[in-house]
């Protein structure tokens, strides 16, 4: 049985083969009688550092993040995930008011998959909202389940998709 499969594979006869477990017709020429493939050991010899001696710095440990906030304070604008609560409605106003402080809205709208006109209700409810502030709606999706309003200051680059960065004209 393990003649066969190292034929399959097309490896090399067993060296340790008898001649009984081989079939009749096979020439002696390809019978292959030899030696084990050695195998040098590495060129180089690899150290490795334990961790406590490798020059990286954990972000998350608390001398980093009491340098964070005294060199950059702390963060003034985020980035809010919205869905529409149990009697489907978003709350416009709060949304609003973070929109002008700088952050940014992503309303999921993905939950009232069944419920187009509800759906197309809200959507037309936070084009308006941002029309009156003066804000751009991005649809992330091409059934405008997902939408993306950039608060005041934030910039959408709308050729490379990027999102970042404070606006020059803030």
């Amino acid at each position: 049985m393990r003649r066969r499969i190292y034929d399959l594979f097309g490896l090399p006869k067993l060296p340790g083969a008898k001649q009984s477990e081989l079939p009749e017709d096979t020439p002696d020429a390809e019978i292959i009688e030899g030696e084990p493939i050695h195998i040098p050991p590495p060129i180089r010899k690899v150290n490795r550092k334990p961790v406590r001696d490798l020059t990286f710095h954990d972000l998350g440990s608390k001398r980093w993040l009491e340098w964070s906030a005294r060199m950059h304070g702390l963060p003034n604008r985020g980035l809010r995930y919205i869905r529409p609560d149990e009697m489907h409605r978003l709350p416009l106003e709060p949304m609003s008011m973070r929109l002008l402080q700088g952050d940014i809205c992503i309303i999921d709208l993905s939950s009232l998959a069944h419920m187009d006109s509800q759906r197309s209700a809200l959507s037309r409810q936070v084009q308006e909202m941002a029309n009156y502030n003066g804000l751009p709606v991005f649809s992330l999706e091409d059934n405008n389940r997902l939408l993306l309003v950039p608060g005041r200051g934030s910039r959408v680059d709308t050729e490379t998709h990027d999102l970042g960065g404070n606006s020059i004209l803030d």
